[in-house]
């Protein structure tokens, strides 16, 4: 490794001196870059230069062009010389210099990351510059959709010089205060790591800021757009690239001439070129269309579109070796209607992350604004489910028109009912943090909750995915009052029920997963029952592991499939059997506690038609909360179909 330092300065030259002094004993050559500054600091700068001529090199701009022009042409200048690692301080003595040999060894340890310092502040630091740090970091954290910088904008830090000038020789960045963050996001999005040393960082009494309020934080704002907006950009390209990457895999088991490799096996592109995006690669390895296949085979006569999108179409994984032996290749319909439980969970606990710091840092109302592009995206690229909420609303609305129920008097459509699921996730994260007080919560049927509590005696709880019965169990468990037992598909909602339990570890201890459902966990849930617990179970989704054990009741005006096994489990446990919604109707929080039966027989002679009795009780209470809460309804697929496993 072969450093040297950079210095941008722009009319420091009196703290400057202290500076250099401090870094002479270090024997790394300096380039010092003079930022237009005014005469009489620019006459101190050139007697610095000639001081310290044996190490220190003076690069001049005529006119100032701000800290992020001089740190580039530093950078342009450390490559022309050979350096292949670059410090960057700042000339006004801010930074504590003797952690020089720390960033640097950190750089020696790993030369392709760019490594910085982690500001430690004293009370010297002005509190609204630190405050207005904490913004800039939430605004990384979404670009990046990472943790991964810790600090972007500390003016401390060793650049790999040769992956830095690849960015400013490629990318325009911004020129003033808006580089050092820019250019660390734009690094990382290039695949460069990030290291960061802690360091203590003074601002001096007698200092002074270049820092122009309005026109620097203009430019950082608008710095974050370009790159909120890019890392849309990418996002969409990349869902709109599914088709092609679909086809990749198809490809790559020898089902076409040749395979071609993705941007990330490729290893970026060409040298000198910019790697692809998604979008850029989904095109060009995306099917070719019959005219750009050249017809057909010779003797042939050239295809149709629909015969071409037929042979080009994405297949399911079934059609990717045929099918599974013994089972018939599933149609294109069929593999619509896929289970509910095969729907992979979209986003990432890093994004879960992100939108938890984001409510942390910046409230709700804050948090609120960044809610739209995100479920904007998901609102976009989920056509399954966008297709799943919009038959939903139709339905819901000439149910209420056939019955003349009157629906809450709110705009509804599919974006807003992605959004109000948005909303519960954060209701839900509000709810494990205690950030929703519980005068905040109207609980109907206190009566039977009240009663409940008193009598000591466990139950079970029917819950559904109408509203938030997470808030509900959070309130619960705060409370102190019982503990909250509830089965969870956690395969399926892993990401979130992690979070969860990094918001309040303890919680971890009450979810049960059910995908494993047998006799442990029926004798499991009897203990439980047995000390008093409750147990919260949802009847309105199929078995996961037992998809034709349904039970068909009326539920919006058309037949719908309601899950056996929780109204089975139900009369196993002997115990008493309560509903309860949580509901968010006309923004305040409803929790609605009823009865639903002292205990849940089923007898031999009769088990069909009492199944029948109770599954279309629950459905009867579901339709009437459906239609005071409608976009609280959570079942993003389509509820009234079984899908070709079930038929």
């Amino acid at each position: 490794m072969t450093p040297c330092i950079i210095i941008p300065c722009y009319n420091h030259a009196r703290p400057l001196a202290g500076v250099l002094a401090s870094l002479k004993p270090m024997g790394l050559p300096c380039l010092l870059i003079d930022d237009g500054s005014e005469p009489v600091a620019a006459a101190a700068l050139d007697a610095l230069a000639g001081e310290h001529g044996d190490w220190l090199t003076l690069l001049r701009h005529p006119e100032n062009r701000g800290k992020g022009a001089a740190v580039m042409s530093g950078l342009m200048a450390a490559r022309a010389a050979g350096f292949s690692h670059a410090l960057q301080l700042d000339a006004d003595g801010q930074h504590d210099l003797g952690d020089v040999p720390r960033l640097l060894e950190e750089a020696k340890a790993h030369p392709e990351a760019l490594v910085s310092g982690r500001p430690r502040y004293d009370d010297s630091v002005p509190r609204g510059r630190l405050y207005g740090r904490y913004v800039t970091h939430v605004w990384v954290w979404i670009e990046t959709l990472s943790f991964a910088i810790e600090d972007s904008m500390c003016g401390f830090r060793v650049y790999p010089v040769a992956a830095s000038c690849a960015l400013l020789g490629e990318v325009r960045l911004g020129r003033r205060m808006d580089f050092d963050t820019e250019v660390m996001v734009r690094l990382h999005w290039r695949g460069v790591p990030m290291r960061f040393v802690p360091t203590r960082v003074t601002y001096p009494a007698d200092g002074s800021s270049h820092f122009r309020l309005w026109q620097d934080n203009l430019a950082i704002s608008w710095m974050h757009t370009r790159l909120v907006c890019r890392l849309l950009w990418d996002l969409v390209g990349k869902g709109l690239g599914w088709p092609a990457r679909l086809w990749q895999q198809g490809r790559a088991l020898g089902s076409c001439r040749h395979g071609s490799r993705t941007p990330e096996q490729e290893g970026g592109s060409l040298p000198g070129q910019p790697r692809e995006t998604w979008f850029q690669w989904g095109r060009r390895h995306g099917p070719r269309t019959p005219e750009q296949e050249g017809g057909s085979l010779p003797g042939q006569p050239r295809e149709t579109w629909f015969q071409w999108g037929r042979r080009h179409g994405s297949r399911t994984p079934e059609q990717g070796g045929g099918s599974l032996p013994g089972r018939p290749r599933e149609t294109w319909f069929q593999w619509g209607q896929r289970h509910w439980s095969r729907t992979p969970e979209r986003g990432s606990l890093l994004g879960l992350q992100i939108m938890l710091a984001s409510y942390r840092l910046l409230g709700r109302r804050g948090f609120g604004a960044l809610l739209y592009p995100v479920i904007g995206y998901f609102w976009l690229t989920g056509r399954r489910q966008r297709a799943a909420s919009e038959q939903y609303l139709a339905r819901l609305e000439a149910f209420a028109a056939t019955e003349g129920v009157r629906l809450p008097e709110e705009p509804r459509s599919s974006f807003r009912h992605f959004l109000r699921f948005g909303e519960a996730a954060l209701d839900k994260l509000a709810g494990w943090r205690g950030d929703i007080a519980p005068e905040r919560v109207e609980l109907v049927g206190r009566e039977h909750h009240e009663a409940a509590i008193r009598n000591g005696q466990g139950l079970l709880l029917l819950g559904s995915h109408l509203g938030d019965l997470e808030l509900c169990r959070a309130l619960g468990t705060r409370l102190g009052q019982v503990r909250i037992n509830a089965l969870v598909f956690t395969r399926h909602a892993a990401r979130f029920n992690a979070l969860l339990q990094q918001i309040n570890p303890g919680s971890g201890l009450n979810l049960i997963q059910v995908q494993e459902m047998g006799a442990d966990t029926a004798i499991l849930l009897k203990e439980k029952i047995e000390a008093g617990e409750w147990v919260v179970i949802v009847g309105d989704r199929t078995s996961v592991t037992r998809e034709k054990r349904v039970v068909w009741a009326d539920f919006l005006g058309a037949p719908a499939p309601f899950p056996l096994g929780p109204f089975a489990l139900a009369s196993v446990l002997a115990c008493p059997v309560y509903l309860m919604f949580g509901l968010k109707e006309q923004g305040r929080f409803r929790v609605h506690f009823e009865p639903f039966a002292e205990r849940l027989r089923l007898p031999r002679a009769e088990r069909e038609a009492a199944l029948r009795h109770w599954v279309q009780a629950y459905a009867d209470r579901l339709q009437h909360h459906c239609l005071q809460a409608p976009l609280d309804w959570f079942n993003f697929f389509d509820f009234w179909q079984l899908t070709h496993d079930e038929q």
